[in-house]
């Protein structure tokens, strides 16, 4: 009896090595050309134009930071420690086979970080491409898709960032824009796929740009218009500066059934994001109530989650939002002492909850003429339906446009800063 098991025990044993895992199919870091962005760009008889920005991590630390612009070797380190390629492919595994006949590793989509489509190929639409994106098994869904303004090889090509080593802690940087300042909606692959899906809520990119007057004097700086109404109603190449990085994040592409359709510039998309409940903090700037063409600063922040109502009767739709924002005050043009006079504090948060209520109205009533939930009221409407199928049939998208919204927004000062008064300066 013990001899029988002492010979199943020595079975056992003998065939445990073949249930091991191996290495038989290990891929060496060495022979691997890691691809950090991908840029989409449309051409003729259903081909693109697929732009690679491949990382070379044994040049990560050379040079000095500064430049930009160029690519392919030359400016700041992060294009120096990467190589830009472009090929014309039917889809991108087609671009990366062909990429294979002259670079000499084997690539792979382990390490990417956005895919960036061409302005003229998402109005076409990118259902197919992300289609493609999806199916691949190294490709990961907490990736940044963006709309590039013109084409995409553009703003790859000019993209020389400043301040970073790699292109892969650049895009770490963008995103933590979207939290820090509400300056674009910081769109994924897996989100964005999800409400394209939705009949709820339609999706959104961030809008990516290369501003053609970042360089030269600054005398030449040309003032939005905006900009004296106490608006930042600019987008991604339109903010008036010299220096710097020429690639701009700044913004939201609106898409409708997969192709692209409008813009919101940053103005609208915080308005957006504030309606979401996907707002954190940023500077705010208005026109000062009291002092004409002065302005006044704040730090606003989302005190709570919006408060959101919707009611269906019949084909009549009535939907309530309540938000509920608080800011600090960072400061203001004009003599006035709003910080030190309780009376003139609370005018103030009245005038603000007016102007923001004001604002926010525009980005809804912009989307539904446009025929699009962007807010996604649809996510609460479905509520008041008992299965799915009804939801499906009562075709909230063709009956949003004409639905009844009540705004209100609820404002608060909470901190006026360390000195009470403006700073009394003498004059002789």
């Amino acid at each position: 009896m013990k001899s029988r098991r002492l010979i199943s025990y020595l079975i056992l044993l003998s065939l445990m090595p073949f249930l091991l895992a191996g290495c038989w199919d290990r891929r060496e870091l060495e022979d691997q050309a890691f691809i950090i962005t991908i840029g989409i760009d449309k051409l003729e008889n259903n081909q693109s134009l697929i732009t690679f920005r491949i990382g070379i991590p044994s040049k990560s630390g050379l040079g000095q930071a500064g430049g930009g612009g160029g690519g392919g070797g030359k400016g700041s380190i992060a294009e120096q420690a990467s190589l830009l390629t472009t090929i014309a492919a039917p889809t991108i595994p087609a671009a990366m086979l062909l990429a294979s006949g002259y670079i000499d590793r084997e690539l792979s989509l382990l390490h990417t970080k956005a895919v960036i489509f061409g302005e003229e190929f998402a109005r076409d639409g990118v259902t197919n491409a992300l289609g493609i994106l999806t199916r691949n098994r190294e490709l990961r869904r907490n990736i940044f898709v963006a709309v590039a303004k013109g084409n995409a090889y553009e703003f790859l090509r000019n993209n020389g960032p400043d301040l970073e080593k790699s292109y892969s802690k650049y895009w770490e940087g963008v995103k933590l824009m979207e939290s820090a300042e509400a300056i674009h909606p910081g769109t994924l692959l897996h989100q964005f796929i999800t409400d394209a899906a939705r009949p709820d809520k339609q999706p959104s990119m961030i809008y990516l740009a290369i501003n053609k007057n970042a360089e030269g004097d600054p005398k030449e700086i040309e003032l939005p218009p905006s900009f004296k109404q106490g608006k930042l109603a600019i987008k991604a190449g339109e903010i008036p500066r010299k220096g710097g990085n020429k690639a701009e994040y700044l913004g939201t592409a609106i898409f409708k059934s997969g192709k692209l359709i409008d813009f919101l510039n940053l103005t609208e998309t915080r308005s957006l994001l504030m309606l979401q409940g996907n707002f954190k903090k940023t500077f705010y700037f208005l026109l000062d109530p009291k002092f004409e063409g002065k302005q006044i600063s704040f730090d606003i922040k989302q005190g709570s989650p919006p408060a959101v109502k919707v009611s269906i009767k019949g084909d009549q739709i009535s939907i309530k939002e309540e938000l509920f924002l608080e800011g600090d005050l960072i400061g203001f043009q004009s003599q006035a002492e709003y910080a030190s006079s309780p009376q003139a504090l609370e005018r103030l948060n009245q005038e603000t909850s007016k102007e923001l209520e004001q604002r926010l109205m525009e980005v809804i009533k912009k989307g539904q003429k446009l025929g699009l939930d962007i807010v996604g009221y649809g996510t609460y409407a479905k509520r008041n339906f008992l299965t799915n199928a009804e939801w499906e049939n009562f075709d909230w998208i063709d009956k949003f446009k004409d639905a009844e919204i009540n705004l209100k927004v609820n404002f608060s000062i909470r901190r006026t800063g360390m000195q009470g008064k403006q700073p009394e300066i003498l004059t002789y």
